[in-house]
């Protein structure tokens, strides 16, 4: 094949075509006329409503050409993009500065009309007996957490338990375990805190911290009082003791299974703790150990976990009652003082009225 050679003198004799005019493309007018637009437009306020309407002209344009089905489609897409945003937005103004329904009330409202037990009872209880009169007694301790949307208390995700000690004109006063509210480090005292509190309807009301046993996993929680007259002192047997091999009843929610009762026995007693066989988890600690008759020997404390030493077989303790009777050993916020010298007071003139064989 030959070689073909272009000098650059022929390149620059070469001469250009004549540039022809442009051509001119006719212009079409849009397919979605102004007015269209101008009324869709506020739809971007409603989505609902928007969505709606945009369902309906996807229907209504599935005769037209392409062009004008193509531009209707691109308008409907843009003002529900949009309406998207606007809604969000609307969304979370909404939620950040309108008032919403507490969580948790101030009281508990159930109790301000039940009728509570006489104990101790004149005779021993079965298990049965028990679950009835003494599970209404018992409440459901979770501390809580201020929710960054709405900075109302929320309940977290740990439950423990807790107890009645009296119901007078004025509230309630509960007992649980320190490291319910306090977690693993419940050594360091936060005095006038609150947690959350519920009973068997599961209606969280409020309750402060009125007082934290310095050296015992013991701490009292104070709920005010809506209504309702009725009273009760839980009785803590100081005359007569709880003692080894004495049949123990268990109130608590172990593992969140709430209201759980389980049975054993004092396997063993070491100045103000008790070791007992009555099986408790994690959600029993703060709960109560009762005897027959309804006393208030102790409050769950800790277990010994088998996952940590397989080697550990239904190894519970709990902390004896009476410890939380010496107001001495108590940091007080508020007005805990006041609120566990009253309660002692009834519970001594209770001793004292009650014959050891307990009252109907």
């Amino acid at each position: 094949m030959e070689k073909i050679v272009i000098s650059s003198a022929e390149v620059e004799e070469t001469q250009s075509p004549a540039e022809q005019p442009a051509r001119l493309e006719p212009k079409l007018a849009p397919a979605v006329p102004r007015w269209a637009k101008w009324t869709l437009a506020p739809l971007v306020l409603v989505l609902p409503l928007l969505c709606l309407v945009a369902i309906v002209l996807r229907v209504a344009m599935s005769g037209l050409p392409p062009r004008t089905r193509y531009e209707w489609t691109s308008l409907l897409a843009t003002l529900l993009v949009v309406s998207g945003i606007v809604t969000s937005i609307g969304i979370v103004f909404l939620f950040s500065f309108a008032q919403l329904p507490p969580v948790a009330g101030l009281g508990l409202s159930e109790l301000d009309e039940q009728t509570f037990p006489s104990l101790p009872a004149v005779a021993p209880m079965s298990a049965k007996d028990v679950s009835e009169k003494l599970k209404p007694l018992v409440a459901v301790i979770c501390p809580s957490q201020r929710s960054w949307l709405t900075h109302e208390e929320m309940p977290t995700g740990s439950l423990g338990a807790g107890t009645l000690l009296q119901a007078n004109a004025e509230g309630y006063l509960f007992v649980t375990a320190r490291h319910v509210v306090d977690g693993p480090a419940w050594s360091v005292a936060k005095a006038g805190s609150r947690v959350l509190i519920a009973m068997a309807s599961g209606t969280w009301g409020t309750a402060d911290v009125v007082a934290r046993h310095r050296n015992l996993d013991l701490l009292l929680l104070w709920v005010p009082r809506e209504g309702g007259n009725t009273t009760f002192v839980q009785p803590v047997p100081k005359a007569a003791p709880p003692s080894e091999g004495e049949n123990v009843f268990v109130i608590g929610h172990p593992k969140g299974l709430r209201f759980t009762l389980s049975t054993g026995i004092i396997s063993r007693m070491e100045g103000t703790t008790i070791q007992m066989s009555a099986p408790v988890s994690p959600g029993n600690s703060g709960g109560p150990v009762f005897d027959d008759r309804g006393n208030l020997l102790a409050i769950v404390t800790s277990m010994v976990d088998k996952q940590g030493d397989p080697n550990a077989e239904n190894l519970n303790f709990a902390v004896r009652a009476d410890a939380l009777l010496d107001g001495s050993a108590w940091d007080f916020a508020s007005s805990g003082r006041r609120r566990l010298s009253d309660y002692v007071t009834h519970d001594e003139a209770l001793e004292k009225t009650v014959p050891a064989g307990g009252q109907n």
